[in-house]
Formats: C-alpha cells, structure tokens, sequence
C-alpha cells in the first residue's frame, strides 16, 4: 500500500485519481483503516483551515497510524498555492515516518502553476496578482515560495519548477528518506520515477442523460459567481443559504438539475467558514435523503468533506477518470451518487454540468 496524506478532500481525490491512471486500486479515506484492497490510500486530515500546531499534530496521528500499516512509502499533498500550515504538515509527517528530508514541490506545470527564481507563477502571473489574493482564509499576498510557507526551511528543498521534465527530474532525485510532499504533477512523477502502476484501459466519466438527477454544490467563493451564473444561464434552479431544501427538491425532482452553495448574501455574515461549510452539507444530506440523485458535482474540499461527513461516508473508491483536477469517486459500498470534486480554484470541465 501506498499512502497520501491531503490537507482537504479535493486534494485526496485529486490524487486518487492519479493513481487510477496509473492502473492502482485507489481509496479515499477520511479516517484511516488499512483494512483495504486499495493499492493506495488517500487520507484526508481535513486539517487546511486549522492552526499549524493543530494541524500538526493531527497528521502526526495519522502518519504513526499509517506506518503501524506498514506502506510502501508516503507522500504529502500539499496545496497546489501553499494555503494552509503546509510546513507544519510536512515536518510532522516527516518525523512520524522518520523520514530525514522533505523535497516540497507544488508547481504544477501542466496546469500553468510554475516555480521560477523561488517566485510563483500562475500562467504567468504573479501569484499575489491573482485570484487567490483575494482567498478568505489564505490570502497570497507574495509570489515568494518562502515566505508563503513562512518558517525555518531547513532540511526543506522547495525547488523550481517550470516545466514537466523539471517536476520529473526531483522525482528522480528523491531518495529513501526524503518525504516527497506536492501537488499532483510531482506525485504522478514520483509514481513513474518508481516505475508504480500500469497502463489501464479506465473508463473515463460518462455524460449523465436529462432525465437523471445532478446536484452541483458549490462552497468556493472564487467559484460561486461563476457557478450561479452558468446555472442562470441554463435557467436551472440556484440556491444559497438560507437553503429551502423543499424548493431544492422540487427542482430536482421536476427540472432534475440544481445548484446548491453557501452563496455571498447576508445569512453568510458573521459566521466562520468553517460553520457555512457545516450548513451547507447539512442542507445537501437533507436533500437526499428524500430525492435520490445520480451525480453530485463537489467544489471545495471544505465543501466536500463537509457533504460528505453529513452523509455518513468515511471510505470512497476512485472510479473513472475526468479531466484534470477532478476526482471522480463512489462510496466503496456502491450505494450513494457518483461524486465529482475538485478544488475550488480550477474551472469545471467543458462537458460537466455547470459550465
């Protein structure tokens, strides 16, 4: 078993994803069990929005959990723009594995996302000129690698990246006792540079008929503007909070389509992201547990886990690939929707509903 630890479901299933490109069995977990056939496991420490310290020790938990199972080796993902206490992460998974160095790497090149002079590029601009400046809990107010982990590097390598031949180079270079921690790009790296997997006939995500249910559900605030609009567009039915959940699923029972999100209004004032997240899955769980729908579109890995934890899941299984960035998983009893996630800062495929 190959083990990930993610900060936030996004990035867990991100990753799974991967790895089922690669031909591995892949799982999703939001409580570690080796108890799997899963030939990786991608645990979600749920830990972007918490304290380095807290953040800390809960993934040093983890970590002790997962070596007890014996893995064939360990990775860190990390954000792909560094949010949340990702040198605190690393160093505490780094200690509990007793890995001696950290290679951190979370360029993704493939997506526009370089590292050039210890600078962060997105498609070339830097990142503190972005979208993500702007971004509630993890403001990217400098470009510089860092000062965006913000401690001591010592023992830490936080190499350039500009290209996908750079990400796969420090794959190779990554030694026994080295924690390689990063975004995708560097894991689908580590996973060659390691000769993992096979070249699998994995059948891609199917386009759901108008006749079956979706539920688009929608906890970025980078992404609501976008998504409501896409939806007003389709004149589908769009709610925020404060959720109806019987208009919400009127709609999906008559036009089989509907956007859910926490939304900008004022029911969002004075409450933490971490308790609109809360309302917002609750909102999804009562939903379904009347109208049964055949896919949910999750954006946000706060939202995600959010929706998920309501629902009583704790195990997923990485099932069909979609485009980049997208994790397309089921729960591993095979009762319940197709869930598709992503994180909050990538656009939805063409083809997927909303645009």
């Amino acid at each position: 078993m190959i083990a990930v630890l993610a900060d936030d479901l996004s990035g867990a299933a991100e990753l799974a994803g991967a790895a089922l490109l690669h031909g591995l069995r892949a799982e999703v977990q939001t409580r570690f069990t080796a108890d799997t056939d899963a030939d990786l496991v991608c645990i979600d420490t749920d830990t972007r929005l918490r304290p380095p310290a807290e953040a800390a020790a809960i993934v040093a938990q983890v970590g002790r959990d997962v070596v007890a199972a014996r893995p064939e080796w360990v990775f860190k993902k990390c954000d792909s723009v560094l949010r949340g206490a990702v040198l605190a992460e690393s160093r505490a998974l780094a200690r509990a594995i007793g890995a001696q160095a950290i290679t951190l790497l979370s360029a993704n090149p493939s997506r526009g996302r370089v590292i050039q002079g210890g600078r962060y590029r997105v498609e070339g601009v830097p990142l503190h000129e972005t979208i993500f400046r702007d971004d509630p809990a993890h403001p990217r107010l400098t470009d510089l690698v860092a000062d965006l982990l913000g401690g001591d590097l010592t023992g830490v390598a936080a190499p350039d990246a500009i290209t996908s031949e750079d990400v796969a180079r420090q794959a190779q270079a990554v030694g026994a006792h080295t924690l390689p921690a990063g975004g995708v790009d560097f894991f689908a790296a580590v996973l060659a540079a390691r000769r993992v997997g096979t070249a699998p006939v994995v059948p891609a995500v199917a386009f759901v008929p108008a006749e079956r249910a979706i539920l688009a559900v929608c906890g970025s605030a980078v992404g609501w503007p976008l998504r409501q609009a896409a939806a007003s567009g389709w004149r589908e039915a769009v709610f925020a909070l404060p959720h109806d959940v019987a208009a919400a699923r009127r709609a999906l029972r008559t036009r089989r389509r509907a956007l859910i999100g926490i939304g900008d209004g004022p029911a969002t004032r004075g409450r933490t992201p971490a308790e609109l997240a809360a309302a917002l899955g609750a909102a999804v769980a009562e939903i379904l547990r009347d109208v049964p729908v055949d896919r949910m579109l999750l954006e946000g890995g706060a939202t995600a886990i959010a929706v998920i934890r309501a629902l009583g899941w704790t195990r997923l299984r990485a099932s069909a690939l979609a485009a980049a960035g997208v994790g397309v998983l089921r729960p591993v009893d095979g009762r319940g929707p197709e869930l598709l996630v992503k994180p909050g800062s990538y656009p939805w495929p063409t083809g997927l509903w909303p645009a």
